[in-house]
Formats: structure tokens, C-alpha cells, sequence
């Protein structure tokens, strides 16, 4: 699926309810060997990525977490800074996992880091289910 051969920086981001386990392990299997995988502190596609890559993919994980700088700046849209600061880290590929990106009641904070790492040239894949 991707035509990388080296190692990618691989921010997954997502719905907060996001079960899809077979999904995620799909993506993340078809990644580079050695590829690392970064996530936020949220249940769902992002606790779900984690897990898959260190448990059962022996990826390395880098998990992220809102701060209190996050928590100033944005107060309780904290996870902007979160966003912000996890597309800072040399990230190549975003994996958006999200059903409803078109609600504009849903998917604030993956439609955020969407809109930032495509502002940033990164490369970003949406999987609906």
C-alpha cells in the first residue's frame, strides 16, 4: 500500500469511539518495518494504535499528551496545541481514522490535525471504516 521503504514518522489520529481494530492493524501492518507510530492521549483510533503497534506490530510508540502550556493557550480546546505539537515531530504520513468527518458536530480534533498537517505538506490518509 504505501511505496516507502525507510522507516516513517506516523501520526494516527482519529475518533474518539473508534473500535475498528482489524482496520487499524491493516494500516499500520502495511507501514515500513521500523516505522514509528505517534498517537494522543484519546480513546479510540488513537489508544487503539498504540496498542496494535507495540503489542502485536513490535512498532515503537511515541504517545502524546496534552500539557499545561496546551491547557493555557487553548484552555478547553487543549488538543489543539496536542495537534500542533505531535505535527512538529518529524511526521511523514497522518492516518485519520474518522466515519463522520463531514458532521460538523463531530471530528473537531481530527479535522483540526487534518487541516494543519496538510498545511505542513504531510501527506494524509482518511479511512472512513
Amino acid at each position: 500500500m504505501y511505496t516507502h521503504t525507510t522507516p516513517l514518522r506516523v501520526l494516527v489520529t482519529g475518533a474518539t469511539d473508534w473500535s475498528d481494530r482489524e482496520c487499524i492493524r491493516r494500516e499500520l501492518t502495511a507501514l515500513p518495518p521500523g516505522s514509528i507510530i505517534i498517537h494522543g492521549d484519546t480513546p479510540g483510533a488513537d489508544a487503539l494504535a498504540g496498542e496494535i503497534a507495540a503489542r502485536e506490530l513490535g512498532l515503537t510508540v511515541v504517545a502524546m499528551y496534552k500539557s499545561a502550556a496546551d491547557r493555557t493557550r487553548y484552555g478547553t480546546l487543549a488538543w489543539q496545541g496536542l495537534n500542533e505539537r505531535m505535527l512538529q515531530q518529524g511526521v511523514d504520513l497522518v492516518l485519520a481514522f474518522h466515519p463522520a468527518l463531514d458532521d460538523p458536530a463531530q471530528a473537531h480534533g481530527t479535522r483540526h490535525a487534518i487541516s494543519c498537517a496538510q498545511a505542513l505538506g504531510i501527506t494524509v490518509r482518511v479511512i472512513a471504516r
